[in-house]
């Protein structure tokens, strides 16, 4: 096909991939811009007063992300926030645009990287546009808090194209190492995949290679410093290291080393699957969605640890024999190894955003193997080309339509909760969600059964327990919905927002003293002082059930 004969004729002119590469991103994302805050968006609006200014900086610097329990640290992603505030206004659109147009440069900033890297146009341009449309990144670009996996990927494809430069500038690769970790801890995983690059120079003689890197490694080292001294000023020396979770969230925290190890391989596989062959992309993998992999005998296990050892060994292995493939597997493994839940475990035990990073070694694979088979049939009849030509345009329309149908589903919570629990049907999150659809529908019923639903997987849900005393409050059963926000707030995670709807309780039932009292809990007592308010009075509460 002469289309195929004249990639770099027809293709490679920076401005015009560019170009190509902007209409398709807002022709399947643009539809996001109309979106609304959506799951953990929330966080966003709640602390709009500490990032609504942008030369705040040291108050921005010394926030967490967004609570110290958390054991995050992303002060470059609030301070994204807090521009858009200042620039863009308070409203989701802007924030669903800045994600759009960051998502543009990195698939731009890939292809560049790769070009200059490889030397060759076609697996650049291929490996950049099987990147742009796979579905599996639509949580990352149609939710706007999927802005740290963007950022952390863009500042490190910045410090990627920095080092590969005949003249390096120090302060720049600093800067772009510090944007990258501050966005996301994560994008550590830059360094050895620059040092993989710095190989690929050949730069001869030690002498050479120090006097070009040695400034470098300086100003990397020095970024490093900055952002982990920042991160224990800010989350104290217990969460330096590590987040608090709860079995919700990752219930890996809470097994054995070996069930934590061979059920993370087994998500490796599912998240192969699902870059692959899209089908079933879900929102929520939460307790008790995921099965515990206790027996390494377990196939997801196996496949998932062949995937992971064979990444690690053709970084290796194919060096010196195909650039391409090692630097695809340097961005598959050393990116996925941090988020794998196998070195230690992390907030999640899984969530479609951890694969952005690391598919940008899916990526440069599919691009390969395409352009391999292409260069097989080189010399064969032209129909064959046809036919491959065909395939991959169709798999590539089909990844562009899936992409487009998924963000619709992040468009609002109703549209989310409701696609969540179709996939994700016993997961507590899910269910529990979908308790509020019914709920803000006015069908207490139908909320009722799926908050109790969700609370026969996991009866600890401090959310869901808020919920279901919503529900019963709306149905007039002042007493289980007493019941029900106590549990909420006596739960190992409490849920804050029940001492409002203690608050709101009693005043719908004009007792203004326990209304006071509670007030006094929500707004003017430490942990001590809550406690002992807990014991004081919701022992008569009980009493009164």
């Amino acid at each position: 096909m002469k289309l195929i004969a004249n990639w770099r004729r027809f293709y490679y002119k920076p401005s015009r991939v560019f170009g190509i590469f902007f209409v398709l991103i807002v022709i399947i994302y643009g539809q996001t811009l109309l979106g609304n805050f959506v799951l953990d968006d929330r966080g966003i609006l709640e602390h709009a007063s500490s990032i609504s200014n942008p030369f705040e900086i040291k108050n921005i610097f010394s926030m967490p992300y967004w609570t110290t329990e958390a054991g995050l640290y992303r002060p470059v992603v609030i301070y994204s926030y807090a521009l858009n505030y200042a620039f863009l206004g308070s409203g989701a659109f802007g924030f669903h645009f800045i994600n759009l147009l960051l998502y543009i440069f990195v698939c731009f900033f890939l292809f560049d990287l790769l070009r200059r890297t490889l030397r060759n146009n076609a697996i650049a341009f291929l490996s950049s546009l099987i990147f742009l449309v796979l579905p599996i990144h639509t949580e990352v670009v149609a939710n706007i808090i999927g802005r740290a996996e963007i950022l952390a990927l863009l500042f490190s494809l910045l410090l990627l194209l920095e080092i590969i430069k005949k003249k390096v500038e120090p302060w720049k690769v600093g800067l772009w190492l510090f944007l990258a970790i501050g966005s996301k801890e994560t994008a550590i995983a830059v360094i050895p995949i620059a040092m993989l690059l710095v190989y690929f120079l050949k730069i001869e003689g030690r002498n050479a290679l120090v006097d070009r890197y040695w400034k470098p490694a300086i100003a990397s080292l020095s970024a490093i410093v900055i952002y982990f001294s920042l991160r224990l000023l800010v989350l104290g020396p217990q969460l330096f290291i590590g987040v608090k979770t709860s079995i919700v969230e990752n219930s890996l925290s809470f097994t054995d080393a070996q069930t934590r190890i061979f059920t993370a391989l087994n998500v490796l596989t599912m998240y192969i699957s699902k870059s692959i062959v899209p089908s079933q992309l879900c929102s929520d993998y939460s307790y008790n969605q995921l099965p515990l992999i206790k027996d390494i005998s377990n196939a997801g296990s196996l496949i998932g640890l062949s995937i992971f050892l064979l990444s690690f060994v053709g970084i290796f292995y194919f060096i010196k024999k195909q650039k391409a493939l090692a630097l695809g597997c340097a961005f598959f493994f050393f990116s996925f190894l941090p988020v794998s839940n196998i070195l230690f475990p992390i907030g999640t035990i899984a969530g479609e955003r951890l694969m952005f990073y690391p598919s940008v070694g899916i990526a440069i694979f599919g691009a390969f193997i395409f352009l391999s088979i292409f260069k097989f049939f080189k010399n064969k009849p032209r129909f064959i080309n046809a036919i491959v030509a065909t395939a991959l345009l169709s798999i590539l329309v089909i990844y562009a339509f899936i992409s487009i149908k998924r963000a619709d589903d992040w468009q609002t919570e109703k549209k989310l909760f409701t696609s969540a629990a179709l996939c994700a049907p016993n997961s507590v999150l899910s269910r529990s969600n979908m308790g509020t659809v019914y709920y803000f529908n006015g069908e207490y019923d139908k909320a009722e059964e799926e908050l109790l639903a969700s609370l026969q997987i996991y009866d600890g849900y401090s959310r869901g327990l808020n919920n279901l005393g919503l529900v019963y409050w709306k149905k007039g059963d002042n007493s289980k919905a007493r019941e029900f926000y106590i549990k909420a707030l006596t739960a190992k995670f409490p849920y804050p927002g029940a001492y409002e709807n203690m608050v709101l309780l009693y005043l719908s039932e004009g007792n203004i003293e326990m209304a006071k009292r509670w007030l006094m809990l929500m707004y003017h007592g430490d942990k001590t002082t809550v406690n002992a308010y807990m014991r004081q009075y919701t022992g008569s509460i009980l009493n009164s059930l």
